[in-house]
């Protein structure tokens, strides 16, 4: 292991506390006068240097925190009268000529959100006891949307009846409690709703009635096909 340390602030001790002993005792040591002369001049030196590097970080740090004062007080004020300007234009007839007088944009309106994505795997159940039909759906990245769920009738001779929205559902999943009593079956299409954009809707869901134990409705058969 080196007997010399590595940091210059733990080596300039080290030279310090040899300087004169290494100086007064050159001769017992063995070291030349003359090296003894240089080597104590440069160890004055590493000294000097190293105090006015100190010197010059401490003056630099007090510079940046200087600096970083000044420019968040500024930042501040900025952000004060743009607001001014803001409020002024509010309320001015024509806010375009503010905006231009102070050089600065003029606000943008906001830009309308993409449309929610098409709704998949669209499948039912049914509540035997109560006849009511629970939807479910899948959906990616449709953050803060909504789900509009519409639904056509079949009869008894296999006409299918107008769509018509049942309801919206702010969750993947919808349950119908307004099915019509003795229609052969029902057809589901669901789309995501965000702001004004409306999506894609999901392919139909057909779902066809059997009567089963003790005049219980129940789901004889569901098949999905492209919307029309």
């Amino acid at each position: 292991m080196s007997i010399v340390p590595r940091k210059n602030e733990d080596f300039l001790t080290f030279l310090n506390d040899r300087t004169e002993i290494w100086s007064d005792s050159s001769t017992v040591l063995g070291i030349s006068p003359s090296n003894a002369a240089s080597w104590v001049t440069l160890v004055t030196n590493a000294n000097a240097a190293f105090s006015n590097a100190s010197k010059a970080r401490n003056t630099a740090k007090a510079a940046f925190a200087a600096q970083n004062d000044a420019f968040r007080a500024v930042r501040d004020a900025t952000a004060g009268l743009i607001r001014d300007i803001r409020n002024t234009a509010d309320r001015a007839a024509n806010p375009g000529l503010i905006y231009q007088t102070a050089n600065l944009p003029a606000p943008q309106p906001p830009s309308a959100r993409p449309a929610p994505t098409q709704p998949t795997d669209l499948r039912a159940t049914i509540n035997a006891t109560d006849g009511t039909m629970t939807l479910r759906w899948k959906a990616r990245d449709n953050d803060g949307s909504v789900y509009r769920v519409s639904r056509a009738t079949i009869s008894d001779t296999g006409e299918l009846g107008p769509s018509q929205e049942v309801g919206i559902s702010g969750k993947k999943s919808f349950i119908d409690e307004t099915v019509p009593v003795g229609v052969a079956g029902v057809v589901y299409t669901v789309r995501g709703q965000r702001g004004q954009s409306i999506g894609a809707p999901s392919v139909t869901l057909t779902v066809r009635f059997s009567t089963g134990a003790r005049g219980a409705l129940r789901i004889a058969s569901q098949e999905r096909s492209k919307a029309a």
